[in-house]
């Protein structure tokens, strides 16, 4: 009993790590990468980030097209769930020969529509 105990009790302070990542930390990871982002964009990219995966996806952007505009990264990786599938998806776009703006539409993370 002791022992399965101990494991649930492990498997909860992991499980409770997972979850600390808070907009803040993306907010740290994005000055590490990018230190002259203006404020408002670095927001915009770590609004409601619970996990890296949006600063993993901005960081790794211009691996994908070297000449990326901060905006475009900002909206491809904002909301993104998995940075490699986003910029998988991105980098395939030009296949389809669809513009940036396209590309970011399709492979970012839906936006809320503004009324």
């Amino acid at each position: 009993m002791k022992k399965h105990f101990a494991i649930l009790l492990v498997g909860l302070l992991v499980s409770t790590v997972a979850f600390a990542y808070d907009p803040y930390d993306c907010l740290d990871d994005v000055v590490k990468v990018d230190s002259t982002i203006p404020v408002g964009l670095a927001t915009r990219l770590c609004s409601g980030a619970w996990s890296p995966e949006p600063a993993k996806c901005y960081q790794n952007a211009s691996s994908v097209d070297s000449t990326i505009p901060r905006f475009v990264g900002v909206d491809l990786c904002a909301g993104s769930v998995s940075a490699e599938k986003t910029l998988e998806c991105y980098s395939n776009a030009s296949s389809r020969k669809l513009n940036r703006g396209l590309a970011t539409s399709l492979c970012g993370a839906k936006k809320p529509e503004k009324d």
